[in-house]
């Protein structure tokens, strides 16, 4: 049912037509079926009238048959297309904290292969629809034959179905938790990829990563996936052999309690009887192989669900607004924010903080290694929601009703950076021309070009790849530039220039740049200067005089 509420969202009108026609064609499968018993029966070979019902029938079945698959296939693609949409606009939702948490591992295992693995079964949809109407009818059909038979094949039935559901509930439980440890192998997966330089550099590292991360995951992977599928097989297994069960006694016990030697028409509702169970052993058997399918769908249903995204609701966009941003001040009153992480889950806490900001001056931010620098630019720019304090811009407090409208007035490089190839102007002038203005000044004109807004090319050092972002930041002309370390990785050359030509032409312009560095030999360069230590201002230099917090 799950798999159907997940259809009925897409488009819950579509669904009810499919299902409709497919039940017609499942019905009028199983009249084929009966006129054939009827004809027999009745001794109407000849019968033209009778011919041409079957051939109406025929064309109704079949007709009705290849509209429901494509109606329904139809509505399975774009149900995953809008999933696929929903989850990576839950995901812009999601508070930045939570989806740090849950680590990029899981997330591309959840868009990847969760969303893969209904894609692969939701186009079965509706072969099941028409072989699961074809049972009920054909059921029905023996039900009027004659209740006696019936009775024996309800109770068959439903020890078959009870059987079937307890070895089901051991292969979900086994699918389950194959689920979860395919998450620690696309862990190990993303390993390989990021950490391919040093595993190919130490031998020790490549031997014990392949062997302990590596092997015992993909083993462990194997061994649940063997154990579901093979209690899975055993199910399906279970079902067949009741069924040829049930046809052993219609054929050898049944005749002897209805005396059917002796009473040619109990002879015939049994001949009725046996063509319907043979005809229905194709439909059981397509329901039966695609269970399997069916309960890997189900548990990737539930790991979407239980992944904890925010709800579609809270999807963080606004309309397009061109208008700059105006502002005056912007006040850090009292913010903090706290976080769980480390091996030892200890808790980290920055803040409480005051701070103020004004149009056209440059604040460095300086401590060591963990001190806080970066969950503060954070926490200016919004992505981390406060604790306790606020944030103000000419004293309005930030909510989640301005939020968006707010983080409007950052252009931000973080450390860990993505370089995105399209880029975004202020909406005036030509993008390409501008764009092709600071390469020659970033001095990658010779290995990057613009063509309608679109870099040519992001495969280059970390260095260059930095100094794109930078084009990119400049590009968007925000009021209020964040640079996380950037001059990290430059060259001596290039680090100059950006401390004293980017920096100074920025605060020329009017722009408040927040930078975190550990560039010692450039703090001259800023108005301000703060020191964190273990999350708190320990010391704040405003015009080269010193104030101790």
């Amino acid at each position: 049912m799950k798999l159907f509420a997940f259809l009925l969202k897409s488009n819950a009108s579509s669904l009810r037509w499919a299902v409709l026609v497919s039940i017609i064609s499942g019905v009028s499968s199983t009249g084929l079926i009966a006129m054939v018993h009827h004809i027999w029966e009745g001794e109407l070979f000849g019968s033209m009238p009778w011919a041409w019902t079957f051939m109406g029938v025929i064309v109704l079945a079949v007709g009705s048959g290849v509209i429901g698959q494509v109606m329904v296939l139809d509505l399975a693609f774009r149900a995953v297309v809008d999933l696929r949409m929903e989850l990576s606009g839950r995901i812009l939702a999601t508070p930045l904290r939570r989806l740090e948490e849950l680590g990029a591992p899981r997330l591309y295992a959840t868009l990847t292969e969760d969303v893969n693995t209904l894609a692969r079964v939701l186009p079965a949809i509706p072969r099941v629809i028409i072989d699961l109407t074809t049972l009920v009818a054909g059921v029905a059909y023996m039900a009027w034959l004659s209740w006696k038979a019936f009775i024996i094949v309800v109770i068959f039935g439903v020890i078959g179905v009870l059987v079937h559901k307890v070895i089901l509930h051991r292969a979900m439980t086994h699918l389950r938790e194959g689920r979860d440890v395919f998450d620690r192998v696309f862990h190990s997966f993303r390993a390989l990829h990021d950490g391919v330089k040093q595993l190919k550099l130490n031998r020790q590292r490549r031997t014990t990563f392949m062997r302990d991360e590596m092997k015992s995951g993909l083993d462990r992977l194997r061994v649940v996936a063997l154990a579901g599928r093979t209690l899975l097989i055993g199910a399906e297994s279970t079902t067949r052999l009741l069924f040829f069960v049930v046809l052993g006694v219609l054929i050898f016990v049944v005749p002897a309690i209805t005396n059917a030697d002796s009473n040619p028409e109990a002879l015939t509702k049994l001949t009725g009887y046996i063509i319907m169970s043979v005809y229905l052993y194709r439909p059981m058997g397509t329901l039966m192989a695609v269970v399997p399918e069916m309960g890997n769908a189900l548990v990737a249903l539930q790991k979407i669900e239980d992944i904890g995204l925010a709800p579609q609701s809270r999807v963080e966009s606004v309309e397009d607004s061109t208008d700059p941003l105006e502002w005056e001040t912007l006040e850090l009153v009292g913010g903090k924010f706290s976080f769980t992480g480390g091996e030892d889950d200890t808790q980290f806490t920055v803040g409480p903080i005051d701070l103020t900001f004004k149009p056209g001056e440059i604040l460095f931010v300086i401590g060591g290694n963990g001190s806080g620098k970066t969950t503060l630019a954070k926490v200016i720019t919004s992505l981390y929601p406060l604790e306790e304090g606020e944030l103000r811009l000419d004293g309005t407090a930030i909510n989640e009703d301005n939020k968006d409208r707010f983080r409007e007035l950052f252009s931000v490089v973080f450390f860990d950076f993505h370089l995105f190839q399209n880029l975004m102007g202020d909406g005036s002038g030509n993008l390409d021309e501008q764009a092709g203005v600071y390469l020659r000044e970033l001095r990658l004109d010779g290995k990057v070009s613009v063509e309608d807004g679109r870099l040519s090319t992001v495969e280059l050092s970390q260095g260059q790849r930095r100094r794109l972002a930078l084009l990119g930041a400049y590009l968007e002309d925000r009021p209020f530039y964040v640079f996380d370390e950037w001059a990290a990785d430059q060259d001596p050359e290039f680090r100059e220039v950006f401390y004293t030509k980017i920096l100074p032409d920025l605060k020329e312009r009017g722009k408040t740049v927040f930078v975190i560095t550990h560039d010692d030999r450039y703090l001259r360069y800023a108005d301000r200067c703060l020191k964190l230590k273990d999350g708190q201002v320990s010391h704040e230099t405003v015009s080269g005089v010193e104030s101790n917090e």
